[in-house]
């Protein structure tokens, strides 16, 4: 038996007392030809059924609800039926939209805290009161946030990022505590203590490169930056790497197995970190300037923009910077203005969303057009959130959580969706 609803952000029908009279289902599972099901809606009401051919291979499903004047997407992460608890429950949302949600909500209200997706969960760490708990799950097939049944007895993290080593390993870095490693999978070493490089911390980079393992790069001891790396792979293997130059307060991005960085020092120079060498090779020409926390957004493969960040006298910078053809003819140039330039946005692993900030509602994408790179706007969250954490979903839907929206540390949740799904 397996139980599975469809619900708007208060838990309730999403179809009532709205004109949808189709409700379309689309399901993949592994490499078996997509199918799609249509199911109609009567006075906002329905029932469909999903129908599994094999229960047992990665699963991908999207839902669609569709009348005269509505349309609501959803899409859950990809899972495996036989390997669930047997329920699934998906949001829904007007496409280019948001729905902020109020049956779930976290364990305590976060700000500046890590949140890393691992299979059909996440890790949500840090960010807390120093009296509130400290880390708990968010299951994304019935949305739920919970608490781990152990006891894990964590201090005051407070600010807290997290990047993936693998998928059931993730990287911690704390600026209240020393690192550790938390295995989602593994009850009995669900918290290891990892020794990094030395000024490895609150003013280092970190960045997850995929297939390889989470990388911190650079940071500081007692205000004087430092050169080194930590790559940290599975099982808590530590390699050491250098930088060509100390670096406090660097932005990161994998591209391929390559990490690319960019900043932490007045002169604002670039280097790359290429998979396999253990030390940094500059890249030549670059000279930014001062830009505390700004942004780094790499496509993934050969290029990157950074954006936002603060300059010598704390203005926030609306000027950009692109990087093309890395790493092995990396060149930089001025990139599009950041006329939405803010502070404390959400750069989420693997994506070009930023999302949030400042007082700011605004969810925007960078997008590479063969030669060009724009910054597109893409929609609004329901309220502001600044410092919020998030995941990305395959279907390109994603998850939004907690943040400051200017007024209050929040707890709650939004579901958003672009203007389309990725098709199964």
């Amino acid at each position: 038996m397996f139980d599975a609803v469809i619900v708007d952000g208060d838990n309730g029908n999403p179809a009532a007392g709205t004109d949808a009279t189709v409700l379309r289902i689309g399901i993949q599972e592994g490499e078996l030809p997509a199918e799609e099901y249509e199911y109609p809606i009567t006075d906002g009401e329905f029932e469909a059924f999903l129908e599994f051919r094999a229960f047992t291979r990665p699963t991908r499903i999207r839902v669609e609800m569709q009348g005269a004047t509505t349309e609501l997407l959803t899409a859950p992460p990809m899972f495996v039926p036989s390997a669930s608890r047997g329920s699934l429950r998906v949001v829904t949302s007007a496409p280019s939209g948001c729905e902020r949600v109020t049956f779930d909500l976290m364990e305590a209200p976060r700000a500046f805290f890590g949140m890393v997706q691992s299979g059909t969960f996440a890790l949500i760490v840090g960010g807390a009161s120093a009296s509130a708990e400290q880390l708990e799950f968010f299951d994304a097939l019935e949305w739920e946030s919970r608490l781990f049944l152990e006891d894990l007895a964590l201090s005051d993290l407070g600010e807290t990022r997290a990047a993936s080593i693998d998928e059931v390993e993730i990287l911690v870095l704390p600026s209240n505590a020393p690192p550790f490693i938390f295995n989602m999978l593994d009850a009995t070493r669900r918290i290891t203590p990892v020794v990094l490089h030395n000024g490895a911390g609150p003013r280092s980079a970190l960045v997850a490169v995929p297939g390889i393992g989470a990388m911190v790069i650079g940071g500081d001891v007692a205000g004087e930056a430092q050169s080194g790396v930590s790559l940290v792979g599975p099982e808590g293997q530590v390699t050491s790497l250098r930088l060509s130059e100390p670096r406090s307060g660097p932005a990161a991005t994998a591209l391929g197995g390559d990490v690319l960085v960019v900043g932490g020092d007045v002169e604002g120079s670039a280097e790359i970190l290429i998979d396999g060498a253990t030390l940094g090779r500059p890249v030549a020409g670059v000279m930014d300037g001062v830009r505390e926390v700004g942004l780094l957004v790499g496509d993934g493969e050969s290029r990157a923009l950074l954006i936002g960040g603060s300059d010598a006298g704390r203005a926030v910078r609306q000027d950009t910077l692109r990087f093309d053809g890395c790493p092995s003819s990396c060149v930089s140039a001025t990139g599009p203005q950041w006329t939405t330039a803010r502070l404390a946005a959400l750069q989420p692993a693997q994506s070009a969303l930023v999302i949030g900030g400042e007082n700011s509602r605004l969810v925007e994408e960078v997008r590479w057009n063969e030669a060009d790179v724009e910054i597109q706007p893409l929609l609004q969250l329901d309220v502001p959130r600044a410092g919020a954490g998030g995941i990305i979903l395959e279907s390109g839907a994603f998850i939004v959580a907690g943040g400051d929206d200017g007024a209050s540390i929040r707890e709650d949740f939004e579901f958003c969706v672009p203007a389309t799904l990725e098709p199964l």
